[in-house]
C-alpha cells in the first residue's frame, strides 16, 4: 500500500508540476503577445499620422485659389499677345527685304523702328510689373528673350542717329530672325505646361 501512495504521490505531484509549468507558459505566451500587439499598434499609428502629414502637404501643394489660377491664365493670355506682336515687327532691317520704291531706307527703318520700340515697350512693361506672378520657366525665358530684343533695337537706334551703315545690321537682324521663333515656342511650351500643371491641381473657391 505504501508503494502504491507513493507512486500516487509521485503522479500528483508530477501533474502539478506540468499544469503549473503549462499555465504559466500560457500566461508568459499572452504577455508576450500582448506587448506585440501594443508595439505594432504604436507603429501603426505612427506610420499612419506620417501617411496623413504627407497627405496633407501633397493636397495643399497641389490645390490652387481660383483667383490666383484665373489671374495667372489672365496675364498668360495678356503676355502671349504682347509676345506676338513683338514678333511681328522686331525685325527692322533684315538681309532679304521688302523695300518700297518711293522711301529711303532710313524712312522705311525708322517707321519699322516706331513699331518696334511700341511693341516692346508694352511687352517689357507687362512682363516687368507682373514679373512676380509668372512661374520661374515662363519668366526666365522672356527675359532672355527681351534682353536679346532690346539689344537689336539699341543698335537699330544708334544706326538711325547716325544715319549710317545700314548694312552693318543686316547679321544681326538675321540672327535675332532665326531665334526668335524658337524662343517664342519655348515660352508657347513653359505656358501651356504651367497651365496643364494648375488645371490638374484641385481648384477652390
Amino acid at each position: 500500500m505504501s508503494e502504491e501512495r507513493l507512486i500516487s504521490t509521485g503522479v500528483v505531484e508530477a501533474l502539478k508540476i506540468i499544469v503549473s509549468g503549462g499555465f504559466g507558459a500560457a500566461v508568459a505566451s499572452c504577455i508576450g503577445t500582448w506587448f506585440v500587439n501594443k508595439k505594432l499598434q504604436a507603429q501603426k499609428l505612427e506610420h499612419d499620422q506620417k501617411i496623413a502629414s504627407l497627405q496633407s502637404k501633397l493636397q495643399r501643394k497641389h490645390t490652387v485659389h481660383k483667383l490666383q489660377f484665373e489671374k495667372e491664365f489672365q496675364l498668360y493670355v495678356e503676355l502671349w499677345k504682347e509676345l506676338v506682336n513683338v514678333r511681328s515687327t522686331v525685325i527692322i532691317t533684315p538681309t532679304l527685304d521688302m523695300m518700297p520704291m518711293d522711301k529711303p531706307h532710313y524712312e522705311v527703318y525708322k517707321e519699322r523702328f516706331e513699331s518696334a520700340v511700341d511693341a516692346f515697350n508694352k511687352t517689357n512693361g507687362l512682363f516687368e510689373y507682373n514679373r512676380p506672378f509668372y512661374h520661374d520657366d515662363v519668366s526666365e525665358i522672356t527675359g532672355k528673350l527681351l534682353v536679346r530684343c532690346r539689344g537689336y533695337i539699341n543698335n537699330v537706334s544708334v544706326m538711325l542717329r547716325d544715319k549710317r551703315d545700314y548694312d552693318k545690321l543686316f547679321d544681326k537682324a538675321d540672327e535675332l530672325l532665326r531665334k526668335l521663333p524658337d524662343e517664342i515656342h519655348e515660352i508657347e511650351k513653359a505656358i501651356k505646361g504651367r497651365i496643364g500643371l494648375l488645371q490638374e491641381a484641385e481648384i477652390v473657391e
